[in-house]
């Protein structure tokens, strides 16, 4: 994220830290860098810029931002968002996320959202956007932003070279990564998420498209033979994965192919609130699809297939609006995973999902400055991921509560 002029003053005012472009030091803290959990050692960490230039053991008495034996972790990496809107971006900022993947967008809103962080005119995460979501039935938000395929609102997107069509368009309007329906929604009580939608030839078609832009696919897959088709079609990651099977696992751990299970908002958490018969339905399901989602987040993690936390959370002011990445965390320790490991999922794993690891999700020297501080030891109590002390984007930190 780059920030302004008047918003690095004004941050550097009201935080009494060092004026902007001097180095920044943060003092006395425990250091979780994302990726070994066995040791937690005392540190002082100097920021230059946007990036993380010295760490050293703590010193008495040194001169910065004392963080009074906190605990110092990466910046949480979202593997799985849906933020559309700059307010939304900054509610998820706030929540520690300095970097998310944002697996849809209605009407290209995330698309210049992500725009507007990246020239500084708002506060938020850094974005790898979608820009849409392939699938059979395109629906009215995408057929707007992309009306040349206009044919697509009577009839469903159909064929391996009509979905490389669609495919090579979302490439070419700016998407950072391409997201494909393998099975139908979860979240709507006239789908069925263990019916399949787009076919591995389509799949693959997608796949193809997207590597010739350096691009990684995410799939949209709750069914067995969706998921399992994805997954041959050579799919980066297989999002929510509910009903995934022995053999399919086995195929992900061969391939290397991330599993982000957003457990978070399929718990009673993301039920959707009130007494009509949709809204009842889709209840009936979460309780009916939660059991099945751990066991098979069990079995991945069993196998050693890589786990990333991502929230299916739009941390806006509806559903889905209050998930965060504590809450994934927490789910993922239920399923078996240790807390380190779960924290690991919510930063290092997950900047691995987005294939950004070498510059972000863990704390070493040279890599940006995307910073979390909690007051107690999250390996031991997770609840203190809820709420952060201080978060550093970019080195510059942009919420501080060390008064």
């Amino acid at each position: 994220m780059r920030l302004t002029a008047g918003w690095i003053t004004c941050l550097s005012l009201w935080c009494g830290l060092a004026p902007a472009g001097e180095p920044l030091w943060l003092v006395n803290a425990h250091l979780l860098d994302g990726r070994n959990g066995a040791d937690a050692p005392l540190v002082d960490v100097r920021l230059d810029g946007a990036r993380i230039a010295q760490i050293r053991p703590a010193m008495p008495h040194a001169a910065g931002l004392d963080l009074r034996g906190s605990y110092l972790l990466p910046g949480f990496v979202d593997a799985h968002s849906h933020i559309e809107d700059p307010a939304a971006a900054r509610r998820a900022l706030m929540a520690g996320v300095t970097t998310t993947r944002v697996l849809g967008d209605a009407y290209l809103k995330a698309l210049a959202t992500r725009d507007l962080i990246r020239d500084g005119y708002v506060q938020g995460p850094q974005m790898l956007v979608s820009a849409g979501h392939i699938r059979p039935q395109l629906g009215e938000p995408f057929i707007l932003s992309f009306p040349q395929f206009g044919q697509y609102l009577a009839s469903p997107l159909q064929g391996a070279d009509h979905v490389r069509a669609v495919a090579a368009a979302v490439v070419a309007r700016g998407a950072d990564v391409l997201k494909v329906g393998a099975s139908e929604r979860a979240g709507l009580a006239s789908t069925d998420p263990r019916r399949q939608e787009l076919s591995y030839e389509e799949m693959r078609a997608v796949v193809e498209e997207a590597a010739k832009s350096g691009l990684y696919v995410a799939a949209h897959a709750h069914g067995r033979s969706g998921a399992n088709a994805a997954v041959r079609a050579g799919v980066r990651s297989i999002e929510h994965g509910t009903y995934l099977d022995d053999e399919t696992l086995a195929l992900m751990r061969r391939q290397g192919t991330y599993f982000v299970p957003t457990l978070a908002i399929m718990s009673p958490l993301g039920d959707p609130r009130g007494d009509s018969a949709d809204a009842i339905a889709l209840q009936i399901r979460t309780r009916a699809m939660m059991r099945p989602l751990r066991e098979v987040v069990a079995r991945a993690h069993a196998l050693g297939i890589p786990i990333a936390a991502g929230t299916d959370g739009t941390y806006g002011e509806g559903e889905g609006g209050a998930v965060r990445p504590a809450h994934e965390v927490e789910e993922l320790v239920a399923a078996g995973l240790t807390p380190s490991e779960a924290i690991s999922a919510a930063t290092w794993q997950a900047a691995r999902v987005l294939g950004i690891e070498a510059r972000t999700g863990s704390i070493a020297v040279g890599l940006e400055a995307d910073l979390v501080v909690v007051e107690r030891d999250p390996r031991r109590d997770t609840t203190t991921l809820y709420e952060p002390m201080l978060v550093v984007s970019d080195g510059r930190v942009v919420l501080n509560r060390f008064y």
